[in-house]
């Protein structure tokens, strides 16, 4: 992206600002007013008409003012805004609401998307971390009666799922703890990813396993992990979109949104784009997904032992206010770092 010159980044900035703060255009004679460049408004608006024309700034109808392209914001969040600490009260605010007793992980993501949605006044997003990047602890077998087998997966950071298996054979309660005691021996501290791919190897090299205990345990144990990878992603504070002006009276924006929130495989393709990054990310207008949505997602991973895990963010406007917000998601990915390695530790 190129560098503007300071008059145009004063131009920009001051319609991004203006425009953040009303949601409407904003005209030459407001620029002119409040940028401090000591222009008139027919120079302002030259500068307005270039930058239009180079795709920063955009006029939604004759004899309107300018409003910020996708492009102006990006420019705008890359080169113009500044780092900023989020405020101790807020700091404050994020411990407190993180602090509270929680008997799992998944209660942990639950007060921290209810947290980002309450101080950035966006909807807030935590993505879960995957189930095959589970570190497993401890695996249980349990017989439902006839050939149903619970199988409950305890990971290192004591999250627990359950899943339901048809057995191909009928195993008493005694064989099923056979079969969890050589698992948990095979598959000590993997991920259930890496679990999976033990088994399928060992059935693959062992082909004919004189002991048929080891055979069906292997093979109870590939069904009980042969699932569709399942993906949780927490969101709070969907209400919140209504408050949007240039949503609230577009039905059909109203729709989109909410048909993503409730199907959310679109928020997690969005989420995932942070997960390999540092820091906080700032996706704007994602119209792959929200065409013409003019949509952002203001996102940061999060780590459990050593790498990063899930993601979190807020969604909003374009025009959303992205000095606040950005420490915001910032300080509670940090929060919820922290939180998780005590899990670990």
């Amino acid at each position: 992206m190129e560098l503007l010159g300071e008059r145009d980044t004063r131009v920009l900035k001051t319609v991004v600002i203006q425009y953040i703060a009303t949601g409407e255009p904003v005209g030459s004679r407001t620029v002119a007013k409040v940028s401090g460049l000591n222009l008139s408004p027919a120079s302002i608006r030259n500068l307005m008409m270039d930058l239009e024309d180079r795709g920063y700034l955009r006029q939604p109808h004759t004899s309107a003012g300018r409003l910020p392209t996708a492009l102006g914001f990006r420019y705008y969040v890359d080169h113009v805004l500044p780092v900023v600490e989020l405020g101790q009260r807020m700091q404050t605010q994020i411990k407190n609401a993180l602090a509270l007793p929680a008997a799992e992980p998944q209660e942990l993501f639950r007060q921290a998307s209810r947290v980002l949605s309450a101080l950035s006044g966006h909807p807030g997003l935590v993505l879960a971390p995957r189930p095959q990047g589970m570190r497993l602890k401890h695996v249980q077998f349990i017989s439902l009666g006839g050939d149903g087998v619970l199988t409950v997966l305890v990971a290192q950071d004591h999250q627990v799922q359950t899943r339901f298996v048809r057995a191909a054979a009928r195993y008493t309660q005694a064989q099923l703890d056979r079969f969890s005691q050589f698992l948990n021996e095979l598959c000590q501290n993997l991920t259930l990813g890496e679990t999976r791919r033990q088994i399928l190897s060992r059935m693959e090299e062992d082909k004919n396993l004189f002991d048929k205990i080891v055979a069906q345990a292997l093979s109870l144990s590939r069904q009980a992990l042969q699932n569709e990878e399942e993906e949780e992603l927490y969101i709070e504070g969907t209400s919140q979109i209504l408050d949007y002006p240039e949503f609230a009276a577009d039905v059909e924006k109203i729709r989109t949104l909410f048909k993503a929130f409730e199907e959310k495989h679109h928020l997690i393709t969005l989420l995932d784009q942070t997960l390999a990054s540092q820091g906080v990310q700032i996706i704007i207008s994602p119209d792959e997904h929200f065409p013409e949505m003019q949509l952002s997602v203001v996102a940061s991973s999060y780590s459990g032992d050593r790498t990063p895990v899930g993601s979190l963010g807020v969604i909003g406007p374009m025009r959303m206010d992205y000095g606040r917000v950005i420490p915001i998601v910032r300080y509670t990915a940090s929060m919820v770092t922290d939180l998780l390695k005590k899990w670990h530790s």
